[in-house]
């Protein structure tokens, strides 16, 4: 967008000051439990993802284009970024442009550029969400349950699920004490039934379990990670590890109903 004969880019100082940004957001995004575990990466991995979102940006505010739209949608496909995911991202590019003194107009222009990516960065975890419903859905117990080899393969992923959860310093605290076996059962339950098995959940509510937990997104991506890995200790294919998790993930809400507030300004500032 041009604003007195200049672009976003030239508003927003040029292509140092875009990077000052970018590295001001990751600050912040590093800390944000909401996204945080996309982002644990090496030193040399977010520097690497440092510099091709400045020269996403560079390229979308005005400067020269070096960065493929395609290849946005490519490396972010096999990822479950969401909208509010997204959101998150822009929040933190908001708070990072307005500690670098950036004025209200120029943010909100800079906004709507890096918005035209939303569809390419959210594609692949709406897709595949779509793909994994329609299976399990129409497929029933031939779809995701079966793929998992039943009530025993269920059972098979559980226990391993729960042996990799107590030794996992993200989550551990969240399954220990003498309740602890009681849980496995409603948990396959309700795995099974989400993916399309002949079991129905009668257990409580997801967010009335859970409103006393306090979960954030990162334990929460935790949990899904430690999923990720019990289904391929049991013999999953990567196709039907994909699938689970990515059904797993519309529940995040309901699991994340108490999650507390994160003050984006006030970590970046620390």
């Amino acid at each position: 967008k041009m604003k007195d004969g200049q672009t976003v880019l030239e508003r927003i100082g040029g292509d140092m000051n875009v990077e000052a940004i970018v590295d001001t957001m990751f600050v912040g995004l590093l800390s944000d439990s909401r996204v945080r575990f996309f982002f644990e990466q090496s030193r040399e991995k977010i520097d690497d993802m440092k510099r091709s979102f400045s020269a996403l940006a560079v390229g979308g505010f005005g400067g020269p284009v070096t960065v493929d739209d395609r290849k946005v949608r490519k490396v972010h496909y096999t990822l479950n970024v969401t909208d509010y995911h997204f959101d998150t991202m822009m929040e933190n590019f908001y708070f990072a442009c307005d500690l670098m003194e950036v004025d209200a107009e120029t943010i909100a222009d800079a906004a709507d550029v890096l918005g035209k990516v939303r569809a390419d960065v959210t594609a692949g975890c709406t897709v595949r969400l779509e793909v994994a419903r329609k299976k399990s859905e129409s497929a029933g117990t031939d779809g995701l349950f079966g793929a998992l080899g039943g009530a025993q393969g269920i059972s098979a992923f559980i226990l391993k699920h729960f042996e990799n959860i107590q030794t996992d310093p993200r989550i551990m605290h969240f399954f220990t004490g003498a309740k602890l076996e009681g849980m496995k059962q409603p948990v396959e339950d309700y795995m099974a039934a989400l993916f399309g098995g002949p079991v129905q959940y009668s257990g409580r509510p997801l967010a009335r379990i859970h409103t006393t937990m306090a979960m954030s997104d990162y334990e929460f991506d935790s949990f899904l990670d430690s999923v990720k890995m019990a289904l391929r200790a049991v013999g999953a294919d990567s196709q039907t590890v994909d699938e689970c998790v990515v059904l797993l993930e519309t529940v995040r809400q309901e699991v994340l109903v108490n999650r507390k507030r994160h003050d984006v300004r006030k970590a970046m500032e620390a």
